[in-house]
């Protein structure tokens, strides 16, 4: 496929996606937020979690396997927390809400977790902890399945036994833009090898396996992901426990994603502004560390991506070729209008 680079400005990429998304019978709600989710990821440089995924949520609905119009029901909540059920919707749209909702009952209750359950993919972590940063809380979410997720090998097995499941901390840092530790817990996402398979090329050995456990080159072979060691598959384990099945994702015949939330409100155990700045000046002292021969600068977790998001406002986001064409292409089946 094409690997050639298109720049599309983030209002028309956002434009195109809600249109689509729209055309495929998500009310105009729903895809704003979704959209804008996934073009931030696009904006961060972080395209595995971008539009890229827009295309195939869409086929999913086509298909059947995702709701267009969840109807998000409360099934337990309590001053400190609350339990969704996402009526199978679209993950962006499950995570924004239960996340918002969590920040909410944080700013009364000091700290608050948020679960929800029978949703979908719902894109980057980081932008969830996000939402918490921009409210001055420490924000974390994870999410985890039981048969969507299992698409990466135990440490020390060859079979997809475990997910390359996500995790997400944001911490609000004064003058400096939130530190967002958003990861996965393979050596790579998942999305990475598609991308690579997408643009026709080869993936670094030590990426993916193929289904006989051999390591390869191929994207196209390389049916199971590699944990980030045994630290990695640990956290893929923990993640699933807290994030699919303490949730009720991986319970009985339900076999969607589920997703966990806390929000802590910085003020129930510090001065938001003490904090914050103390926060922001260590973050120079890491940035002023000597640096290893090689190194041009030291960043904090999430730097890169608010740096390139400041340039891509500016200048536009450059997309693959392939992934603009696929859009295109769908806007044509669909009869949409696109930027």
């Amino acid at each position: 496929m094409n690997s050639k680079i298109r720049t599309i400005s983030h209002t028309d990429l956002e434009e195109a996606s809600t249109n689509l998304l729209q055309a495929s019978g998500v009310p105009e709600v729903d895809a704003k937020t979704t959209a804008r989710i996934q073009v931030e990821a696009d904006l961060k440089g972080v395209h595995t979690h971008g539009t890229f995924a827009i295309v195939g949520y869409i086929r999913q609905i086509q298909k059947g396997e995702v709701n267009p119009v969840a109807n998000l029901r409360t099934v337990r909540e309590g001053g400190a927390y609350i339990h969704v059920d996402g009526d199978n919707g679209l993950g962006q749209v499950v995570a924004h809400s239960v996340m918002a909702r969590v920040i909410e009952k944080a700013k009364n209750a000091g700290v608050a977790f948020g679960a929800a359950f029978n949703s979908n993919h719902y894109g980057a972590s980081g932008y969830y902890a996000n939402m918490a940063a921009q409210a001055d809380m420490v924000g974390f979410n994870t999410s985890g399945a039981r048969k969507q997720m299992g698409n990466m090998a135990a440490f020390g097995s060859i079979d997809a036994v475990i997910g390359n499941a996500p995790f997400a901390y944001g911490v609000p840092a004064g003058t400096e833009n939130p530190i967002i530790l958003d990861m996965a817990t393979g050596v790579v996402a998942a999305g990475k090898i598609g991308l690579a398979k997408m643009k026709g090329e080869r993936i670094p050995i030590g990426w993916g396996i193929t289904e006989d456990g051999e390591p390869t080159d191929d994207p196209a072979l390389a049916k199971t992901v590699v944990p980030l060691g045994p630290k990695g598959s640990g956290l893929s384990i923990i993640m699933h426990c807290i994030g699919g099945m303490l949730t009720g994702a991986g319970l009985e015949d339900i076999e969607k994603f589920g997703h966990l939330f806390i929000a802590i409100d910085i003020k129930t155990f510090s001065d938001p502004d003490v904090f914050k700045s103390e926060v922001a000046a260590k973050l120079n002292t890491i940035r002023n560390a000597r640096r290893a021969p090689g190194v041009d600068r030291i960043y904090y977790p999430g730097e890169p991506e608010w740096i390139k998001r400041e340039q891509y406002v500016v200048d536009g986001i450059p997309m693959f070729e392939g992934h603009i064409t696929e859009m295109e292409n769908l806007a044509e089946e669909l009869g949409v209008p696109i930027p």
